[in-house]
């Protein structure tokens, strides 16, 4: 991850992991915004957790099953009344919310997945990390859901169960 600019997401990652309430065990998928775009953006530490959650899927996703999701799918964040819109015009112009991603599969393990995104995702309010957003579309879906919509080939994981996760 570091090489590919995510330093400061991982750093922060390390912060919310040494919180024995966090997600030690959980399955996750980080969209990680750059360095450069981290360092545009004030997080105090109230809303660390908040802003790692609301970057992530509550499911382990490598980017071959991201891109099966149509556009219009709205998937569930890691914090509630948070959701993340998809807008999948190919690998190559593939959105979340107002974030393109662009380096797929940056970390992965059994139970974490990252991907690189260009920008700090917005949830449709301008005040930070707000928990007065909206109530999701209907076009929402679950995580059971999503594993059950999984396709393509199966996943292949790095490391160990629980293991931290590994460069590509």
């Amino acid at each position: 991850m570091r090489s590919n600019s995510y330093f400061g997401f991982v750093i922060l990652l390390q912060m919310l992991y040494n919180n024995p309430n966090s997600l030690q065990g959980q399955e996750i998928t980080f969209l990680m915004p750059n360095d450069t775009e981290l360092s545009r953006i004030i997080i105090t530490p109230n809303h660390l957790e908040e802003f790692l959650l609301s970057h992530s899927i509550p499911t382990a996703l490598p980017i071959n099953n991201l891109l099966h999701l149509p556009t219009g799918t709205v998937l569930p964040s890691s914090v509630k009344n948070r959701t993340i819109a998809i807008t999948n015009r190919g690998r190559a112009n593939f959105l979340v919310n107002n974030a393109r991603l662009v380096s797929p599969n940056v970390c992965s393990s059994v139970l974490i997945r990252c991907h690189g995104i260009t920008n700090v995702m917005s949830f449709g309010n301008p005040a930070a990390f707000s928990a007065s957003e909206a109530n999701p579309p209907t076009t929402s879906i679950g995580i059971s859901e999503i594993k059950t919509r999984q396709l393509g080939s199966s996943p292949s994981f790095i490391g160990p169960l629980g293991a931290p996760p590994r460069m590509k």
